[in-house]
């Protein structure tokens, strides 16, 4: 298997600007060094410096109000040495908690599929689709009045927490904010334990959803001013394989506490011992959280002199450096992100992708049981090698985009034809013995669609620029995020039970509407990127210039729309 290390090393290609103190004519020379890992050479060439170079940055300072602090991300001197150095100790500190924490948020979300098959259901009394409802409250906001005639409103849970979510990240520390919520959710899972009927669970898992509506956009918003666009959709995806990596680690533990419940039946439930299990570790974890995570401004493991090295680092992402905290909401960046295109891409596909994910993450479990598996077989026949496959399939991801350009469209189109065969096996196939494993089969690779959610998400800090509008844009992604998980876990009725072959029809759509959708998204960023490197020729924009306007543009927080220079990545 790929170790997450040795992708961290191996970016194929990187491009990083190294001033340095040669002659100066109009404005200061720099050197971009192009490094090949596989043969570790560099080539080096000194940009075309043009006339009217100075008075373009001299514009774009005055048109922007670009203060001294925020040039400090651009105007530093700082070697590769340097730049590596504290990308290293990122990688070392960040990306291990972050994996940690996105696996645990992933199984306090999800275990309840594991808990429906050791006893919840009966012991809570539910019937009909009081189950699935348990799912849909998690990012749907119901109002007291109406639970008991199953009637939501449209005000999703997440995004009720989504939006005070972001505006406390953008005011105060995001690694604050996420640690108490954290800590909140993990009060809510160990509380689960002690829920006594359906009401119970409702109020719980209500409120668990707008705690944890705040993860997800924190961490794009953290590898977004960590990284450099080029290294977004590996490190999305190494914390991305928390989801299956942890899991596989969970679903270990369930099976010890599943085993020791069926040795002692008089003792504590296996559900209950699972919930007190999830979220004791996540208010273990939120401790570490509070000191340790963070945007790169407010860590305390960089020193000062690291702080301003990684704002050069990512300086050229042309989307901002982390040099010093945005708290203005700029109205014009809500309006702008409601009239850009690609927000509407980012939309439905995600809704077209979260409700597959909801449905098979609800009732995953309760599938294997419809095949003919025992609750503890689900687990180690089932959840086990099915997360197991999709870590491997993250991490070979990881490595294909490392070595190749422009490959995370095409990367996401493979992933969903697997997904989408394998629903349609479990459609058309009937269910019988001679059956069993091959329907197995076709249930396990479906696992290879729940990376296109990932690569959706890290396009948000590599494609969106300006700090409001990332934050607007997040917003609608998980509004659709939260929409789309909701649909889905009412796509699977208990008039369907137990084989659901209605349910995994409306999937193998939502797969195949997904690869449609994409596919027209890539080829609208082709076009503008090709748009706008047509103008930039015509008027006579050298390809360095370009690298330092947008730079500047960037750390003046224009929106990619805004930013003529702006080069969308796919």
């Amino acid at each position: 298997m790929i170790s997450a290390g040795s992708l961290l090393a191996g970016i194929a290609r990187r491009q990083t600007p190294v001033p340095t103190n040669a002659d100066q004519p109009s404005c200061q020379r720099r050197v971009y060094y192009t490094r090949l890992a596989s043969s570790g050479r560099e080539f080096r060439f000194l940009p075309r410096l043009t006339s009217t170079m100075e008075s373009r940055i001299q514009s774009a300072d005055k048109d922007h109000q670009i203060t001294e602090d925020k040039k400090l991300a651009i105007d530093n001197t700082y070697t590769q040495a340097d730049f590596d150095r504290v990308l290293k100790k990122q990688d070392r500190i960040l990306i291990p908690l972050m994996w940690v924490m996105y696996g645990i948020q992933q199984v306090d979300k999800t275990g309840l599929s594991t808990q429906a098959t050791f006893g919840i259901v009966a012991d809570t009394h539910m019937k009909g689709n009081d189950y699935a409802w348990l799912s849909t409250i998690f990012y749907i906001f119901v109002r007291p009045r109406l639970l008991l005639h199953y009637d939501p409103t449209e005000i999703t849970q997440y995004l009720l927490g989504e939006f005070p979510g972001n505006w406390f990240m953008q005011r105060f520390a995001v690694g604050k904010t996420v640690a108490i919520s954290m800590f909140a959710w993990g009060v809510i899972v160990f509380c689960t334990a002690a829920a006594r009927n359906w009401m119970d669970l409702m109020i719980m898992r209500g409120l668990q959803g707008f705690t944890e509506s705040i993860i997800s956009p924190a961490f794009l918003l953290v590898t977004g001013l960590s990284y450099r666009k080029e290294e977004h959709a590996l490190r999305v995806l190494i914390w991305g394989t928390a989801n299956y990596g942890f899991a596989v680690i969970v679903a270990l533990i369930n099976y010890g506490i599943g085993t020791a419940a069926n040795a002692h039946p008089e003792g504590l439930a296996a559900w209950k011992g699972m919930s007190l299990f999830l979220g004791g570790i996540t208010a273990v974890v939120a401790f570490a959280t509070f000191f340790c995570f963070g945007t790169p401004r407010e860590v305390f493991w960089l020193s000062a002199e690291e702080k301003k090295i990684q704002a050069a680092r990512v300086a050229y992402n042309n989307t901002g450096s982390d040099v010093q905290k945005r708290e203005e909401w700029k109205w014009s960046q809500v309006g702008e992100a409601f009239l850009d295109p690609q927000v509407y891409f980012f939309f439905f596909v995600t809704v077209s992708n979260a409700i597959p994910s909801g449905g098979v993450g609800t009732f995953g479990n309760l599938i294997y049981v419809g095949l003919g598996f025992t609750p503890l077989d689900t687990l180690v026949k089932g959840t086990l090698p099915q997360n197991v496959l999709g870590v491997c399939w993250f991490l070979l991801a990881g490595y294909v985009l490392t070595k190749f350009k422009h490959m995370r469209f095409f990367w996401i189109m493979l992933s969903i034809i697997p997904a989408f065969v394998g629903m349609l096996v479990l459609s058309l196939v009937p269910t019988t013995k001679k059956n069993l494993w091959p329907k197995w089969g076709a249930f396990f690779i479906t696992i290879t669609g729940q990376i296109c959610g990932a690569l959706v998400w890290s396009m948000l800090s590599t494609n969106i620029a300006g700090r409001t509008k990332k934050s607007v844009v997040s917003i609608v992604i998980f509004t659709a995020y939260c929409f789309g998980n909701a649909v889905g876990a009412q796509v699977f009725q208990a008039k369907w039970a137990p084989r659901y072959r209605p349910s995994t029809v409306i999937l193998s759509i939502m797969f195949a509407l997904e690869f449609l959708l994409v596919a027209i998204w890539r080829c609208y960023y082709v076009a503008v990127n090709r748009r706008r490197a047509l103008r930039l020729d015509m008027k006579g924009v050298s390809p360095e210039d370009r690298v330092m306007l947008g730079s500047q543009k960037g750390e003046a927080d224009t929106t990619d729309l805004e930013n003529v220079y702006f080069v969308y990545d796919y």
